[in-house]
């Protein structure tokens, strides 16, 4: 299973793998898999797609981005992807 935090960036692929990579190999292995994403976790990725959507909050705070509807939607489409023939 996979906990995603801001202080440990993570990226999508890439050389020697990374989560894609890693979800194929933990569904291979077990079936299924958790994946927990703390508050502010990869809102680096998403930040290189969506750069002008910097909202802040009434207090002035930077208002994070729904970082699970973005990897769900990641996930689906990688799947897609990889495995063209199959219905997602």
């Amino acid at each position: 299973d996979c906990c995603q935090i801001p202080e440990s960036p993570f990226y999508l692929e890439g050389p020697g793998g990374g989560l894609f990579e890693f979800i194929e190999h933990r569904l291979r292995e077990n079936g299924h898999m958790v994946i927990v994403i703390a508050e502010g976790g990869g809102q680096n990725l998403i930040e290189e797609h969506l750069r002008e959507m910097e909202h802040k909050d009434a207090s002035g705070n930077k208002v994070l981005l729904d970082v699970g509807l973005w990897l769900s939607h990641k996930i689906k489409l990688y799947n897609w992807r990889i495995r063209p023939t199959q219905s997602a």
